[in-house]
């Protein structure tokens, strides 16, 4: 089995586009969760979020004439996975298409309503809508439609656009995604069947269909404060907050990068993957966080001990985040523990992978990055939130990722 480096970070969020907006925004505890206009006017329950500011994909997506077939998803995905590439310098590698992949972790793309209208309109009658007439109406359906909204046409898209013929593939899997695509594209070069490999996540949190599905459910409800809005682990959390962003790196074998003299920028030294049974309850005990924690450590022969700090999910709701907290300590102690949802709130697929971007960032600094918005210790929650940015005690974080059906994941990355 190879070792696997990362060589290139890609992240547009809502704390900006590239990683040097990204980090200044972090070191100066600017939040993107803002009101958003469109779920003001619109008065839904929960009008706040964290969206890209001033993203223009024409800048990023090439041929433009692309972007007739990507939804927002697969733009933002698209921009990151270029802006890891120009990180890692793979314009100037000889590469082997054969041997360079993609794997990215994706929500369930949900159409925009504005696309709908025509179709809904088309299946009224004197301003009633009737059912009978919906199988006619569905002519009014953009003929590519269904290329904008299929979940793996992002990675289909980063693939075509560096002629990528290697292993090419998406995972949907909610909030575990992001992690889950890295941690299948680091196998994927430690087994040897590809050189390099881009991975990551998006998605979006934002869609008004899946906003008005949800209705706001386990949403803050800090109107008046939007920044403050989303605080895991502090006393005073009342909620999550959602947002959209995309977060993908560039994977390789060490011996690939160091023949190409590529910067090596963080190591994966294990993983964890377990599920426990409660998707029809919806009520996790935990069960799963911790063997993935311990699975991750096995396999990285890394003791708890040497964890420089935790990557929490960090999701901002009573009792996520106890339960959460509660499996950190028990499995790894007084470890200190950051939340980079404090800042932008939950990307969904594309959470791990972004979260994940901002604490190497850190590390790049010798830092743990901070955790925004936690003032008033919990005692539900009996971890080490690290408030304010401190001194790695070592390049070793393990970010984790996880969701109310019992899915869980663990990644165990060194900063070079």
């Amino acid at each position: 089995m190879q070792d696997v480096v990362i060589t290139g970070i890609g992240i547009v969020c809502p704390l900006g586009v590239g990683r040097e907006a990204v980090w200044l925004a972090v070191q100066r505890r600017l939040s993107g969760v803002r009101l958003l206009p469109h779920l003001v006017e619109s008065n839904y329950p929960a009008p706040i979020g964290g969206m890209v500011p001033a993203f223009e994909p024409k800048q990023y997506v090439k041929p433009r004439k692309s972007l007739k077939v990507m939804c927002r998803e697969t733009q933002l995905g698209f921009t990151a996975a270029e802006l890891a590439w120009e990180d890692a310098d793979l314009d100037s590698a000889s590469l082997d298409p054969e041997r360079i992949g993609v794997v990215l972790g994706t929500n369930s793309f949900r159409s925009e309503l504005d696309e709908l209208v025509d179709i809904f309109h088309a299946a009224c009658e004197d301003q009633q809508f009737d059912i009978q007439r919906w199988g006619d109406s569905l002519r009014e359906v953009y003929p590519l439609w269904m290329l904008k909204y299929l979940p793996n046409m992002t990675a289909c898209h980063v693939g075509i656009a560096h002629d990528c013929r290697g292993p090419n593939n998406s995972v949907v899997q909610g909030d575990v995604s992001g992690l889950m695509a890295i941690i299948e594209a680091a196998d994927v070069v430690a087994r040897g069947h590809a050189d390099v490999m881009i991975a990551g996540g998006a998605s979006s949190m934002l869609p008004m269909v899946d906003l008005a599905w949800h209705g706001g459910a386990r949403m803050s409800r800090r109107f008046d404060d939007p920044a403050a809005a989303c605080r895991p682990f502090d006393a005073d959390r009342d909620g999550a907050v959602g947002s959209e962003g995309s977060a993908i790196f560039v994977l390789e074998s060490r011996v690939h990068a160091e023949q190409r003299g590529a910067k090596v920028q963080a190591g994966v030294l294990g993983h964890g993957r377990r599920c426990e049974p409660c998707a029809d309850t919806q009520r996790p005990t935990g069960q799963a966080i911790g063997q993935a924690i311990e699975a991750a450590l096995a396999m990285s022969h890394v003791p708890a001990s040497e964890v420089g700090h935790v990557n929490a999910h960090g999701l901002g709701t009573v009792e996520d985040d106890a339960m959460e907290a509660r499996i950190i300590q028990q499995t790894l102690g007084d470890v200190p523990v950051t939340a980079p949802k404090s800042f932008m709130g939950n990307l969904g697929a594309a959470g791990g992978a972004a979260e994940l971007a901002i604490s190497l960032l850190g590390l790049q600094q010798g830092i743990v990055p901070p955790t925004l918005n936690y003032e008033v210790s919990d005692p539900a929650c009996p971890v080490n939130i690290v408030a304010e940015p401190q001194v790695a005690r070592s390049p070793a974080v393990l970010a984790l990722n996880h969701k109310l059906t019992g899915q869980a994941v663990a990644l165990l990355v060194s900063a070079d």
